[in-house]
């Protein structure tokens, strides 16, 4: 939206943004940071001067809660914010970290500037006689992630001494990419010398251990550093707006992306599901197109819009996925097939360069 509104693609409006983040760090290539592949500057943007550009006003807190009632966001700092329409793109949170009851230096994937903490404890275990780290979520996001830490500790020279595990509650890693994806990412797993738990949950923690179930047996699994990069969870407040929402608290929205109870309140992203395509998943291919949409949908709205109708989103049913192994190779799968090779990860770095590039020459 905001590259929009700095294009003039919008009609004139008051721009109010309401993000803690100092910079907007992009998901898809944050294994590749802990690879050592990127610096900070090449995964962000600069929320702030993205901001200025287009004439906003940044309230530099999070958003607790939503009254459509009254138009009115609660934000952390006890503050609140009007509004006459608000898009929601507030992304997940991984699940179940709160019911694990994980111990003290488990750091959560989401939000993504947790992965200086990861990479500032990466440093300290490398200095250590040996170690133990372990990823949980066998998803894509937590095979990138282990893939990205065996990466980062060779670089450090304590591969051999720091033991990488990584947990997953399903029987194979990334189910959902298919049976070829899953079965490359489970040799990779392999050649890199990561340890796997197989349907395994976690149960409890206790000092630098985690308490796991697996399929019939329960064990305790030694912990320097747990990262946790499960599934996607609504965020909490969500639920509390009084918008229809999915079984996982997600709000619903049709396919001009506002919700289902307020045409007024629009959402994008993994806070949003398309009530008529409950089966998308939330995947960053899915987020980078409902942009346009949601760009759109605004525009049709806002007073002095385009008077046409805007067009609706529809998600698609396949797309191009690419998983960084972080040994300079990559995973692709289109559907079913699925190849890999060093060409898939010279493919995805241009991606997701090019990607980058497009709004960091919006404030340059």
């Amino acid at each position: 939206m905001l590259e929009a509104i700095i294009r003039g693609e919008l009609p004139p409006c008051d721009l109010v943004v309401c993000t803690a983040e100092a910079r907007h760090v992009y998901s898809g290539m944050v294994p590749g940071w802990l690879a050592g592949r990127y610096d900070e500057t090449a995964l962000s943007l600069d929320v702030p001067s993205l901001v200025r550009r287009a004439g906003g006003t940044l309230r530099a807190t999070s958003v607790v809660a939503l009254d459509p009632s009254v138009r009115r966001i609660s934000l952390s700092d006890g503050s609140t914010q009007d509004y006459d329409l608000v898009p929601i793109a507030v992304g997940s949170e991984p699940s179940g970290l709160n019911g694990a009851g994980a111990p003290a230096g488990t750091v959560p994937l989401k939000p993504l500037g947790n992965v200086r903490r990861i990479l500032e404890r990466l440093t300290e275990i490398s200095m250590q006689p040996a170690g133990d780290i372990v990823v949980v979520g066998g998803g894509v996001a937590g095979v990138e992630i282990a893939f990205g830490v065996v990466a980062r500790l060779r670089q450090l020279g304590a591969r051999k001494r720091v033991r990488v595990s990584l947990l997953s509650r399903d029987a194979a890693l990334v189910p959902d990419r298919g049976p070829g994806v899953s079965r490359r990412v489970h040799r990779a797993c392999a050649r890199l010398g990561i340890q796997l738990g197989m349907q395994a949950t976690v149960i409890s923690a206790e000092e630098r251990r985690l308490v796991v179930q697996g399929d019939s047996v329960r064990s305790s699994i030694a912990t320097d550093l747990v990262i946790w990069a499960t599934g996607p969870a609504a965020a909490p407040w969500l639920a509390h707006t009084g918008l229809p929402t999915d079984a996982r608290g997600f709000l619903l929205v049709d396919e001009q992306l506002r919700t289902m109870g307020d045409r007024r309140v629009f959402a994008a992203g993994d806070a949003a599901t398309l009530d008529r395509a409950r089966w998308t998943s939330k995947a960053g291919v899915y987020a980078v197109r409902m942009g346009p949409r949601l760009v759109d949908a605004l525009r049709h709205t806002l007073p002095g819009g385009a008077g046409r109708s805007p067009t609706p989103y529809v998600p698609q049913r396949r797309w191009l996925s690419l998983i960084n192994t972080g040994d300079g190779r990559a995973i692709a799968s289109w559907g079913v097939l699925a190849v890999e090779g060093r060409w898939a990860m010279e493919l995805k770095d241009r991606i997701d360069r090019r990607f980058m590039r497009r709004f960091a020459q919006l404030v340059r």
